[in-house]
């Protein structure tokens, strides 16, 4: 469960990079599209269609390498198979999910109060401006969430151990 989540939040942190750049891009050359000739601005399209593949290229690998070592960072080896219907392991994952519940839930009505006081107006304007707010909530979710998560797999993990321990 925790290496899962940790994998889904780093393909959020992803994204949501990939789509900052596109966003902010969009919002930095919004001024200059207008005055651009139509086969110049086709050719720019194309050169950024390129960049934004070998970006996606950059992710996958980026992706490979780090899920592994997230995975072991997150949970110590062997607790993975551990038989999560013992009387102390599942209330331990239970109690420690609804901690990482809690903080999902959390960073998300943060997020929805800076959105409603301080974003809205100016995504309501620019739609550049509305996908990099929106990713960078997304990117900031998703690291609180995989920080969360490392913590407290660290912690589970020791705390499974103990019960497993005195179990045995």
């Amino acid at each position: 469960m925790f290496r899962g989540t940790a994998t889904i939040t780093l393909v959020a942190e992803i994204v949501a990079a990939i789509m900052l750049l596109g966003s902010a891009t969009a919002y930095i050359i919004r001024d200059y599209v207008a005055v651009i000739e139509p086969d110049v601005a086709i050719f720019l399209l194309l050169v950024g269609a390129m960049i934004t593949l070998f970006i996606f290229l950059g992710a996958i690998s980026f992706f490979v390498r780090f899920n592994r070592r997230i995975g072991r960072i997150v949970i110590a080896e062997g607790v993975g198979e551990v038989d999560l219907k013992g009387p102390g392991v599942k209330t331990v994952v239970i109690i420690y999910g609804l901690a990482v519940g809690f903080i999902l839930i959390l960073g998300i009505y943060g997020y929805y109060l800076l959105w409603t006081y301080f974003l809205a107006a100016q995504a309501a304007a620019s739609l550049s401006f509305f996908g990099m707010s929106l990713s960078v909530g997304i990117f900031f979710i998703a690291f609180l969430v995989q920080i969360v998560i490392t913590v407290i797999g660290r912690t589970a993990t020791t705390m499974i151990r103990k019960v497993l321990a005195d179990d045995v």
